[in-house]
């Protein structure tokens, strides 16, 4: 991954610090190799999302930075569904307090939204059967378009009954968390085969016998994560985190112009 920080001001950019969002921690995702340039502090921050501390040199209106990641990670598929686990009630409880809030994009009051949970919860009995049947009526009711220009929120995507990738997540989300269950946004890159991953996003919920499992109601996966996800980053206690957050000294003419241009390359077991 490549980072470009380009001062397109009249003054000069002092005391930079970039917070470069590298990945989230996910079963099925190992990181075995993290390597930065020019070389900083990788730390934990919320929701288990890993990132870069990155400092910015002084740059001169016109001058640009260019920091790089490598990231050597080793990803399995893997069905959640097929691990039950025992969870205790502090942890639901703490769960639906934590992750059932309505925020920005995940407008749950919205009177359609309410209607479609009801819906569901009149024909369902439990968390997974409810989940299961939001997670087909996302799919059935909101055509799938390719990459948007703006995220546009449940509440838009329910009435506009379109969007891509971010809006299918945003209104499981909102769903889930009408009837409070536990339900949170991941971002990230999928796979198709080139150099270039596709952004992509995609949720985990929270049910009793299974814990945090993915959902992808764009791709129809659910419980199931394929090799060809690689997660970045987890929002659930925030519903947006952006993937690069720079922070500088003094007044700019004009707002640095930050860019990230991510490339990925296969390789199969037993290859250096």
């Amino acid at each position: 991954m490549q980072a470009n920080v380009h001062n397109r001001g009249s003054s000069k950019l002092t005391r930079g610090i970039m917070v470069w969002h590298l990945f989230t921690d996910i079963e099925n995702q190992f990181v075995e190799m993290i390597d930065v340039f020019p070389p900083a502090r990788v730390i934990e921050k919320a929701e288990k999302n890993m990132v870069a501390i990155v400092k910015v040199p002084e740059l001169n209106p016109g001058e640009s930075f260019s920091p790089t990641v490598v990231l050597r990670i080793d990803t399995t598929t893997r069905d959640w569904l097929m691990e039950p686990q025992e969870t205790s009630e502090e942890r639901i409880e703490r769960n639906r307090g934590i992750y059932c809030s309505m925020q920005k994009y995940w407008e749950y009051d919205n009177p359609l939204i309410q209607e479609l949970a009801q819906e569901a919860a009149e024909r369902t009995g439990d968390d997974e059967s409810y989940a299961r049947l939001v997670f087909q009526m996302v799919r059935e009711r909101m055509k799938l378009k390719t990459h948007l220009d703006e995220r546009i929120g449940a509440a838009r995507a329910v009435q506009e009954k379109e969007g891509d990738c971010d809006e299918h997540a945003d209104l499981f989300v909102a769903l889930l968390r009408a009837v409070r269950i536990p339900a949170r946004r991941i971002v990230g890159h999928y796979y198709r085969g080139t150099q270039e991953p596709e952004p992509h996003a995609w949720c985990e919920i929270f049910l009793e016998r299974n814990g945090w499992i993915p959902v992808d109601p764009a791709l129809g996966n659910f419980g199931i994560m394929a090799e060809q996800y690689f997660s970045r980053i987890r929002e659930g206690l925030v519903s947006e985190r952006p993937t690069i957050h720079l922070k500088w000294s003094g007044i700019a003419s004009e707002a640095p112009v930050v860019e990230e241009e991510v490339k990925m390359t296969i390789l199969r077991n037993g290859q250096a």
